[in-house]
């Protein structure tokens, strides 16, 4: 039974300690800060998960003969040295790592699923993921069970098993810390990403974990991947962000300083947390091996530097400095000239990103008019915006989501027409009995966010709305738009939160209130303060919840990745309705789709190619970069 001790100095903690981690660590999500580079709001899930064990194959991508021949060795790789854009802001569950420094994160930590190249959720750390089964036969979607691999050791030596992930997903939803088993510093955007969860039960025994929810979910399986982000961390790092020691959860406040996970690589001993460096080693126990019974990883080390400036992690990566460069559609005209390096190989992602522009009705009030927003919408050139600011590496936005995205719908996307937009100004300006339309729109303090910025403020002057700029620290905008205390702070903010094929990440920020009407579980405590936190638009338009549930209620299989020919069917009918909707009310509106690549020297084999323990290939770029798992530098 959770024991709700002291709630009160829970709640009065809450708002200094959320609205602070996500300022710091919020930065890189937002496309008005860099591009259409990215830190996703997801950060503080919290819910971390377990290591696993599997068949891998290997495949050496144009390897040698003789390199064929005789295979990487386990830690015979050699030492790589990559370019990413993205400060390490601290490794505890609330704090917000930015998707290049994710990839870092991710040689430290694994999650319980993966996607994978066919976009379905594919286990890791977990060894299977099911719905439950009602007595008719149909599927009980509100519980689901998770069998946890057994045998897998976390860094510190300790067991990854059902209650360490139990653990980690209680921290994450809040209900530790409700429990004491963690302090209020936890707490964070894992509690509305989880808000569905009623319950978590861990039998070590037979190895699972079971979670009962409030409301029938089809994609959990997508909640418990959260875009790569809801990995397990050992125990002790998570009882270090403080608690009742009675409850576990003595801490000393150090969760952020060291990372402990179960993957291929860790942390030195000597470690101390750098900004903007990360250097991470071969974890001599690692779970798994290669097809050939050769333990992985192969890399002796890896070593992450910071570079944000464009232009010089470019010549890092042209000039061989570095093994590999992470980069972005953002980053167009840089992207083109590497191109031109035949010595570089790329690896890119599909266009399945997609930046949006979210109009804030609370604290703009003639955003709550849907004239208004239309005449923003309509007065957006994305052809033009996208040739210009990308150099036509991103593709304009036909709907808020991509063609491959289950929620994909083209119908009501007000798309650039110069007459509508000046219609709708005209109806919104009666509407709202004022002369104009005028709103304010943050940008960071770097170049390339303001040009990004200014070139919608020009085009929607032609029309004749008047949109200001505001220059802030990227950490300070991101804590003024997810704040806990006073919401969204911006009239509009342009920012990457949507993204991929399913809709499990995407449901939050759309919804009004991420706890369901009548959620009954421990956790309604937060449903207040921290449910719209990543509700940037604060509508109060229930039919969205209402059309994005019931898609999200339909079956369609025991794992979520597959069902009958009619049952997908009917779930992206649903889904596309849902769209619709929200697209013919203007809620929000997308700019561009962009996509995440990586160039890497000739020498840097096998990346893609290492198959997961379910025999099935992950994707080779994502908005985290590529896994290196597998990955190994030919001599």
């Amino acid at each position: 039974m959770l024991r709700v001790v002291g709630v009160t100095a829970i709640l009065t903690a809450i708002v200094p300690l959320v609205t602070s981690q996500w300022c710091a660590n919020f930065g890189g999500n937002s496309m008005t800060q860099r591009h259409t580079t990215r830190s996703r709001v997801l950060r503080k899930v919290g819910a971390v998960l377990a290591a696993s064990l599997a068949v891998s194959t290997l495949a050496t991508t144009g390897a040698s003969a003789k390199s064929a021949a005789t295979g990487p060795t386990a830690g015979g790789g050699g030492d790589a040295k990559v370019a990413i854009f993205d400060t390490f802001g601290g490794w505890c569950g609330p704090d917000n790592l930015a998707n290049s420094a994710l990839m870092a994160a991710r040689t430290i930590y694994e999650t319980l699923f993966e996607k994978s190249i066919g976009g379905d959720m594919i286990p890791v750390l977990a060894e299977s993921g099911q719905a439950g089964k009602n007595a008719d036969g149909t599927l009980d979607l509100k519980t689901w069970t998770i069998k946890i691999r057994s045998g897998i050791k976390m860094h510190d030596g300790t067991d990854l098993d059902a209650s360490l992930v139990k653990f980690n997903y209680d921290a994450g939803r809040g209900a530790g810390v409700l429990a004491g088993q963690q302090g209020s510093s936890y707490l964070g955007t894992g509690v509305p990403f989880l808000a569905n969860i009623l319950s978590v039960t861990a039998d070590n025994t037979a190895g699972t974990v079971v979670f009962k929810l409030f409301r029938s979910q089809n994609d959990f399986l997508g909640t418990l991947y959260a875009s790569g982000r809801t990995f397990i961390r050992a125990k002790a790092q998570i009882q270090a962000a403080g608690g009742s020691a009675a409850s576990g959860g003595a801490g000393t406040g150090s969760c952020g300083a060291k990372p402990v996970g179960s993957g291929p690589f860790m942390v030195e001993s000597t470690y101390v947390r750098d900004a903007d460096k990360l250097k991470v080693v071969r974890n001599p126990n690692y779970w798994r091996k290669d097809a050939k019974g050769v333990q992985l990883p192969y890399l002796n080390s890896i070593t992450f530097d910071n570079i944000k400036d464009s232009q010089q992690r470019k010549n890092a990566i042209m000039k061989g400095t570095y093994d590999a460069a992470m980069f972005t559609s953002g980053e167009g005209k840089y992207v083109k000239s590497i191109r031109t390096n035949k010595n570089l190989t790329e690896f890119k992602s599909k266009n399945e990103y997609y930046p949006s522009f979210w109009f804030n009705q609370k604290i703009q009030p003639q955003f709550a008019n849907k004239n208004c927003r239309a005449a923003v919408s309509y007065g957006i050139d994305r052809a033009t915006w996208t040739r210009i600011r990308t150099a036509g590496e991103a593709t304009a936005a036909p709907s808020i989501v991509g063609p491959t995205s289950v929620m994909y719908s083209k119908k009501n996307f007000a798309t650039f027409n110069t007459k509508k937009a000046k219609d709708a100004l005209a109806l919104c300006l009666s509407e709202t009995a004022k002369t104009e339309l005028k709103f304010t729109i943050p940008a960071d303090m770097s170049a390339v966010s303001l040009a990004n910025v200014k070139l919608i403020a020009q085009q929607l002057k032609k029309v004749g709305i008047t949109m200001d700029i505001v220059q802030k620290e990227s950490y300070t905008i991101i804590g003024e738009a997810f704040n806990a205390a006073k919401g969204n702070q911006y009239d509009a903010i342009l920012i990457l939160l949507m993204e991929g094929t399913d809709v499990s990440f995407n449901l939050p920020f759309l919804v009004t209130n991420s706890f369901a009407p009548n959620f009954t579980g421990s956790t309604a405590y937060f449903k207040a303060l921290l449910g719209s936190i990543l509700s940037l638009t604060r509508h109060t338009d229930t039919k969205v919840d209402d059309l994005l549930y019931a898609a999200q209620a339909l079956p369609n299989g025991a794992t979520g990745n597959g069902g009958t020919a009619a049952e997908k069917a009917a779930v992206k009918a649903a889904y596309k309705a849902a769209t619709e909707y929200i697209q013919s009310e203007h809620l929000i509106t997308s700019v561009a789709h962009g996509y995440y690549n990586l160039f890497a020297k000739k020498s840097v084999k096998n990346v893609g190619k290492l198959k997961g323990p379910s025999g099935k290939t992950q994707r080779v770029v994502t908005n985290w970069g590529i896994d290196w798992t597998g990955v190994y530098l030919q001599k």
